[in-house]
């Protein structure tokens, strides 16, 4: 068994430590990720942390899928769609444990990648992970101390293991979810950690979520009152555009890395809300 200690991050670590179509948009971004995931470790001792994943923000949570167009917008251009994004919150069970079943599915073109998660439906612990892409398997089970980990791609089969702790997210799809839940307000703000999980090397960064103003935000549904909430993973960062009534993330845009000037865009489709 190989040991993912060290903090760092390869290309593996992309999809976790940026927003949900960034790393499929772009390629070439291994320095920058291992910059964020450095950034967030060495913040860690002096964010102030407000619990994301607690007991009242799980008991809030209900199931419901959200449908997301997914564009890129070059400097001051129109932006050109690039595929689709959805995320499912479905009550179930792990291992006879009462759980929340996540699921991510991008479609990028004709590729697809997708990730599921359970956590458990009492306190949002995470317990398993499994994350596709056309050229690989990752597969995450989370212990009392530790989240042992299996890597298949076409380097081959690795496991690893790294130490785990009492809050971690298991990934950042499960933003949109629990920021529904969080029941905003002008001075809302949490800092949570975040296990990136690679294949050569793992860590735990601070993700720091906060309300920094409210607008008006224009989706085909139509034009609703909204948060704007921005995530910052070290360097890296991320808006939302959350609906004041119920918490719907309505927007997301997040910077394209190693494109000057350009965003990649996700924007709730039309009746994009399953509940």
């Amino acid at each position: 068994m190989t040991s993912f200690n060290s903090l760092g991050a390869g290309a593996a670590l992309i999809a976790a430590c940026v927003g949900p179509a960034i790393a499929h948009a772009q390629g070439g971004q291994e320095a920058q990720s291992r910059a964020a995931v450095t950034a967030g470790a060495s913040a860690r001792s002096g964010a102030q942390r407000t619990p994301l994943l607690t007991p009242a923000v799980a008991a809030r949570l209900a199931p419901m899928k959200w449908m997301y167009v997914t564009s890129l917008r070059g400097d001051g251009g129109t932006p050109q769609r690039i595929g689709f994004r959805t995320i499912s919150l479905t009550e179930a069970t792990y291992r006879g444990t009462p759980a929340w079943l996540v699921v991510e599915v991008r479609q990028m073109h004709t590729v697809a990648y997708a990730e599921s998660l359970y956590v458990s439906k009492a306190d949002l612990t995470p317990m398993h992970r499994v994350r596709r892409t056309p050229t690989s398997t990752v597969v995450s089970e989370y212990g009392a101390d530790s989240i042992r980990t299996t890597f298949d791609d076409d380097s081959g089969h690795v496991t690893g293991a790294m130490a785990d702790e009492p809050g971690l997210l298991a990934g950042l799809y499960l933003i949109e979810p629990l920021i529904g839940a969080s029941q905003l307000d002008a001075q809302w703000a949490t800092t949570s950690r975040l296990a990136a999980i690679g294949r050569d090397e793992s860590g735990v960064v601070d993700v720091e979520t906060r309300v920094v103003g409210a607008e008006k935000v224009q989706i085909p549904d139509g034009t609703f009152d909204a948060w704007v909430v921005t995530m910052r993973i070290g360097s890296s960062g991320e808006t939302f555009w959350v609906r004041k009534t119920d918490g719907v993330v309505l927007k997301e845009v997040v910077p394209a890395l190693g494109m000057a000037g350009a965003t990649v865009e996700a924007v709730l489709g039309l009746n994009g809300v399953e509940r």
